[in-house]
């Protein structure tokens, strides 16, 4: 498995991929729609491992031009997904790598702290001098999903109230998150503004680094927490989705074998529907999107 080959990167399997030259983050385009909102956009972990100047390895991005450009990837699609008629905003953060995950927990929580460090100045930077007091919706994938609860609990309550969704893919949402400050979980479409979700094809098929403990879960594609089932268009298949609220966790009837990248299996195991969180609801999301900016403005 390359460098390019990793969890942010699957995308490419569905030859999804788009390339841009930027610097820090990404300022794209005005709105287009009568109420200016803004998405701020935290992407996966794309790099697989990295290394400093002197050829060691290091398990936090250096941000290389070749780094950058795994980012772009992933923030050019998801832009093209999800923002249609509001400004984009993303950063380029330097997220631990794949690596790191298979470290001792000293070594994996200093590259997570380092992350979770340049996220958090980066965000705060974007609302003291880059959002001007429009409304916003702070999205993320992955690793990129890891870091809401801590963003929203150091959110000023006045940033707080024009936060108008937070949807955290393909990460748990735990007990501990639920104790942190502007943590209220979605109980539909427009109740609550955390929205957290993992998607598997049985309970017992889950990548415990992303959804074990969870604590609440929400169906995007019905905005239940019930196991009301939902039916999901893929392609050509169609797909049962429904949460197990013991596990707190969507289960879809999905053919495992089907949607199994064999190169991901060192970490993800066959069933686990991860990498598809960041493809099949984001139509939903988008549209969740505008239900909210309207019952905002009105």
């Amino acid at each position: 498995m390359t460098p390019a080959r990793c969890i942010g990167i699957t995308i490419l399997v569905a030859a999804l991929v788009f390339c841009c030259d930027m610097d820090h983050w990404l300022d794209r385009g005005q709105s287009k729609q009568p109420y200016p909102v803004d998405i701020y956009y935290i992407c996966s972990t794309n790099v697989l491992s990295s290394q400093d100047e002197q050829g060691n390895e290091v398990y936090n991005a250096t941000l290389t031009q070749a780094e950058k450009e795994l980012l772009d990837q992933e923030i050019n699609y998801m832009q093209g997904q999800l923002c249609d008629s509001m400004n984009w905003f993303a950063p380029h953060y330097h997220q631990y790598t794949m690596s790191a995950i298979s470290q001792c927990a000293d070594t994996f929580s200093r590259a997570y702290q380092i992350a979770l460090n340049d996220v958090q100045a980066q965000f705060t930077d974007y609302l003291r001098h880059q959002n001007k007091r429009r409304p916003f919706f702070l999205v993320g994938f992955s690793q990129g999903a890891m870091f809401i609860p801590a963003l929203l609990d150091q959110m000023r309550d006045k940033d707080y109230q024009r936060c108008l969704g937070a949807y955290m893919m393909g990460y748990r949402l735990s007990q501990e998150d639920l104790a942190l400050r502007h943590i209220e979980p979605a109980q539909s479409a427009i109740e609550g503004k955390l929205i957290s979700y993992n998607t598997c094809c049985s309970v017992n098929q889950q990548w415990d680094f992303v959804s074990q403990g969870a604590a609440t879960c929400i169906n995007p594609l019905n905005w239940t927490t019930d196991p009301t089932p939902a039916t999901l268009i893929w392609q050509n298949d169609t797909i049962a989705c429904a949460i197990d609220t013991s596990a707190c966790i969507l289960v879809c009837n999905a053919d495992s074998m089907r949607y199994f990248i064999a190169e991901l299996s060192p970490w993800i195991p066959r069933g686990c529907l991860h990498h598809w969180d960041i493809l099949w609801y984001n139509e939903a999301i988008k549209q969740n999107m505008h239900t909210r900016a309207q019952a905002y403005y009105e």
